[in-house]
């Protein structure tokens, strides 16, 4: 059943103190040292701003999970889960117990539930962060207002749907290529390439073509959307491309993962 699967992945996963850490520890604890080094660093040697806004630091903290080089520990992350056990040759321990819909299922699940919750931490340590900061520089805070719970809410939906695309890709890549390290690089790749082909592009006027090529530009649009940020002066996310760069998002999780799971049920696990 799902949910044996799924309780029995989130046991392994729990007890994988490296996937853990670096795949969705490392990027909150790296941002909290980092603000903090930070703050103490500017406080040292310049005259900060009277006040600091706590919305712009969760938006900032959550608009995180679109960087490319943040993305390198989330494709780590997946890399381990989907193609540990090719690793490790439990596969043929674990498929003769359940299906392996059911198998890859529960891994797609504990992978999302990693990056939903490390975003959530993300959030929370920009708060900290903030909070820390206006006591050592003497700002005032200027707290969240009415609405800001649904814009971070937004960003944090864009950037939670390009993670898991980045995981269905690697799954897929996992699954296809059984090694790790290939469904890593196939990742930081998918990912790099993306972010070369955000800088040519400009959101406000590329056409709906190249938001089917480039899922990162969709959870991009939407981001500034939700956050009410300028794509260029002056100029605001199209409303009218919205749902569209939102579906498209869906379809590209859904095809990459039903991908996955086609590949998977194909080839004989003797060994793995």
């Amino acid at each position: 059943m799902l949910s044996d699967a799924i309780a029995a992945e989130l046991y392994k996963t729990g007890r994988n103190r490296s996937l853990l850490f670096w795949g969705f520890v490392f990027v909150p604890a790296g941002l909290l040292l980092f603000d903090l080094a930070l703050d103490l660093y500017l406080r040292l040697h310049m005259r900060l701003g009277d006040s600091l806004d706590l919305r712009q630091e969760i938006i900032r903290a959550l608009s995180l999970g679109g960087s490319s080089a943040i993305q390198i520990f989330f494709a780590a992350g997946a890399a381990a889960i989907f193609a540990g056990e090719y690793r490790w040759e439990t596969w043929r321990l674990q498929t003769t117990r359940n299906t392996r819909a059911n198998l890859l299922a529960a891994k797609v699940l504990i992978y999302a539930a990693g990056c939903a919750a490390s975003l959530c931490a993300l959030a929370c340590i920009a708060v900290l962060n903030g909070l820390f900061s206006a006591l050592l520089n003497g700002a005032s805070l200027v707290w969240p207002q009415a609405g800001s719970l649904l814009q971070a809410l937004g960003v944090f939906a864009a950037s939670w749907a390009e993670l898991l695309v980045l995981g269905a890709f690697v799954a897929l890549i996992a699954v296809a290529s059984r090694a790790m390290i290939g469904a890593l690089m196939a990742g930081i790749f998918f990912s790099f390439v993306q972010s070369v082909a955000m800088v040519v592009l400009h959101p406000w006027e590329a056409p709906l073509k190249d938001f089917v090529l480039l899922p990162s530009l969709c959870a991009y649009l939407l981001r500034a959307w939700a956050s009410g940020q300028e794509l260029a002066p002056g100029v605001f996310a199209d409303p009218a491309k919205l749902l569209p760069a939102a579906l498209i998002l869906m379809a590209w999780i859904a095809v990459l993962t039903g991908a996955a799971a086609i590949v998977f049920q194909r080839p004989d696990l003797p060994r793995e």
